[in-house]
């Protein structure tokens, strides 16, 4: 049976024992499946920024269809006679038709059908893994279950007439199918191919892999990297209450003007930005002790740099809200750089775990017969 190959840190191959309970074309597709999968949710959570950005949440007043048509109207000779009687609740007694803001939400919402359809596939992946490693099944399963729940939340959504609560609900939805499937995919690729690490012997001038164990950081390290996902989730439950006071203003102070919002939020921003730097700090650190360790060149090695380099253009970004009258573009942004910090957060995390820790005990004497 042929191994499983996989690319390490610096590109290349890392071949992953051959289980007898997973064929390695399977373990290889369930892999594929799933980024594909996560990809595509961090696609849709950009999409899901630009129509709140653009207040083309309510350009589809109903759901699932769109002014009661599966295809949204083009123009307003194609809505419903009687369509601003239908629709006063949400706004259209007096609002003006907006194709532009129609069709936003319309393809926010293939989008989320289409991750969907890819969380189906990545389920039907995992079905192998049901008897050998039943966690992978069950976490891309709940994943599906998650991203089910989220599309619910989404007519909610709709059906409140963007209730804040709700639009930060289904934020938070967000970040849960996120976590099951980046532990999902951090468990079936193993600890040998994420762990592993190129090194050149200057007397042979061989290259050979090896894979340092979790023993070798220090004992507090998970603790590290627990902390700093609670003060990046802390951040990010600050930037939800500022994003729903914006969402008041922007309904209420109707006489000011776009740059003038940020004058308007309330003391807890001043918060979210000085607490940025503690986060900052808490990254470099970090990033610090994985390149003290073995586990520099590994894919840890790469998140950690990656964290601290998101923590300073999530800054960046900040600074643009506050002092450049809250660009619309930077606003989706924004809310996507938060995520892609969460998501690497929590896969170190899911690397440093108790549970994968047991794993990469489990197949070291594998691993070691493989580098003899």
């Amino acid at each position: 049976m042929s191994n499983l190959s996989m690319p390490s840190a610096d590109g290349s191959a890392v071949e992953l024992p051959a289980r007898s309970g997973v064929k390695p074309h399977e373990r290889r597709r369930f892999i594929w499946m799933v980024l594909i999968t996560i990809t595509a949710v961090y696609f849709l959570i950009l999409v899901g920024g630009t129509v709140r950005a653009t207040g083309a949440g309510m350009g589809c007043p109903d759901w699932p269809l769109c002014f009661g048509q599966f295809v949204p109207p083009t123009q307003e000779s194609q809505l419903p006679p009687d369509w601003r009687v239908r629709y006063a609740d949400r706004g259209y007694d007096t609002a003006d038709f907006d194709p532009v803001k129609t069709w936003t939400e319309y393809l926010n919402r293939l989008v989320g059908a289409t991750i969907g359809l890819l969380a189906i596939l990545t389920v039907l992946a995992a079905r192998p893994f049901r008897r050998e490693q039943p966690v992978v099944f069950w976490s891309s399963l709940g994943g599906l279950l998650f991203i089910a729940f989220n599309g619910w939340l989404g007519s909610m959504v709709v059906a409140s007439n963007l209730r804040p609560v709700m639009i930060s609900a289904h934020m938070v939805g967000a970040f849960l199918v996120q976590m099951c499937f980046i532990y999902a995919v951090v468990r079936a690729a193993g600890p040998q191919a994420l762990l592993a690490q190129r090194i050149t012997s200057p007397q042979a001038g061989q290259t050979t892999q090896q894979s340092p164990t979790l023993r070798e950081l220090p004992s507090w390290f998970r603790s590290l990297v627990l902390a700093t996902l609670a003060a990046l989730t802390l951040q990010i439950f600050l930037g939800i209450q500022i994003r729903e006071s914006v969402d008041l203003i922007s309904r209420i102070a109707t006489d000011l003007t776009r740059d003038q919002w940020i004058e308007a939020i309330p003391w807890i921003f001043e918060v979210h930005r000085s607490f940025s730097w503690v986060l900052l700090g808490l990254c470099l650190y970090l990033m610090f002790r994985v390149y003290q360790s073995p586990f520099r060149r590994t894919r840890a090695g790469l998140m950690a740099a990656l964290l601290v380099g998101f923590t300073a253009f999530e800054m960046a970004l900040g600074g643009a809200l506050n002092h450049l009258g809250f660009p619309l573009i930077a606003q989706p942004v924004h809310l996507l750089t938060a995520h892609l910090m969460f998501g690497l957060l929590w896969f170190l995390y899911a690397v440093v775990s108790p549970s994968f820790s047991k794993a990469q005990s489990k197949n070291s004497k594998t691993m070691d017969l493989q580098h003899v």
